[in-house]
């Protein structure tokens, strides 16, 4: 009677949004231990960047094997070397801090693979939803069209839309750099086509949630773009 409970509880947070809410909610603060084994547990392989109030962390699913694993990557404060290593396997249950992992999506070249995320070389090949990156972005910030750039004082929202139908947002892009808080870079993926005729909706929408930082990485992305349009807060310089 309690398993039929929670599986009807289950139904009910999907059918209603919630349970998406919720992993919004997990993507947009700091990760510890226990919120590292909220992190989906099942499906496809994922990457998902996140560097809040300066301290950058990057978590990796690797669950296409039997062998799965949710690694929780937690640098130091120059953003570039690895401070720990969490495993949690969502099979025993079992939590480990280490200095490394043995999955094959971890590596200790850590500004490559922060870079990968952003850019989406990452998703390409890796059994992964197909999260929409820094290139999508920076092609429609390229085109100048107010129904899908919106500007603010410190940086921009961009939308990804269908070809034809620009009312269906396929993901949505915000960045900039605050004057007092620092630099702010997040890639939403709201639905991708599988084919033309079906779509998937990824469990975690963020592929790069960041506010507050000065990670160098998150830097460099948010200055090349303001090189093809500035933010206002940039002209009163």
């Amino acid at each position: 009677m309690k398993n039929l409970a929670i599986v009807i509880l289950f139904m009910f947070l999907c059918s209603t949004g919630l349970y998406s809410q919720h992993y919004d909610d997990l993507q947009e603060k700091h990760i510890n231990n226990d919120r590292l084994k909220l992190f989906p547990s099942t499906g496809k392989n994922y990457f998902f960047l996140l560097s809040v109030n300066d301290k950058t962390q990057i978590v990796i699913g690797d669950l296409t094997r039997s062998d799965k694993k949710i690694i929780l990557i937690n640098l130091n404060k120059d953003y570039t070397t690895i401070q720990n290593v969490v495993e949690y396997n969502p099979v025993t249950k079992q939590l480990s801090t280490r200095k490394d992992s043995n999955s094959k999506f971890f590596t200790t070249d850590i500004v490559k693979l922060k870079k990968d995320i952003i850019t989406g070389a990452v998703f390409k090949g890796n059994n992964t939803d197909e999260m929409k990156s820094f290139g999508d972005l920076e092609s429609v910030f390229k085109e100048n069209d107010a129904s899908k750039i919106f500007a603010d004082v410190y940086g921009f929202s961009v939308k990804l839309t269908e070809v034809d139908e620009i009312n269906k947002i396929l993901a949505m892009y915000t960045f900039g750099n605050h004057i007092v808080y620092g630099y702010y870079l997040q890639f939403k993926t709201f639905y991708y086509r599988e084919n033309p005729t079906s779509i998937v909706k990824p469990k975690l929408k963020y592929s790069v949630y960041s506010k507050h930082t000065q990670d160098p990485v998150i830097i460099e992305f948010v200055e090349n773009l303001f090189k093809i349009r500035k933010p206002s807060a940039r002209f009163v310089e």
